[in-house]
């Protein structure tokens, strides 16, 4: 992977985030040098199979690492309700402005109760 500060910034946030205090603890974990880490964290190249194991280490979504998608913990709650779905097929067939004026629509929406993955029908 090309040079990338974006992603090197979201490596640091995750590592400090994470169960590994010391970059030497988790280069071991990951058996790489501690010279690679820091090549990572700041922008660096990075192979695919390396960034995997990181994302799954520090259980957070390979999606947001890599590409900045979505939050660090998207990957705990991805299941998509039907209504859910139904939502976001019908705002495909609408103009970027018409998304953008409902998601803005829908935020301002206070929300009824606070919600939790097992709540989302």
């Amino acid at each position: 992977m090309t040079h990338d500060m974006a992603r090197g910034k979201r490596i640091r946030e995750a590592i400090s985030r994470g169960k590994f205090r010391k970059v030497h603890a988790l280069a071991a974990e990951l058996d790489v040098s501690v010279a690679a880490v820091s090549r990572w964290q700041n922008g660096g190249h990075t192979s695919l199979e390396s960034v995997c194991a990181l994302a799954d280490l520090l259980d957070v979504s390979l999606d947001w690492l890599l590409l900045g998608r979505g939050t660090m913990d998207w990957h705990r709650n991805s299941a998509i309700s039907a209504t859910e779905l139904q939502i976001i097929l019908a705002l495909r067939n609408r103009s970027a402005a018409t998304r953008s004026n409902l998601v803005g629509l829908v935020e301002s929406i206070p929300p009824e109760h606070p919600v939790t993955p097992s709540a989302i029908p």
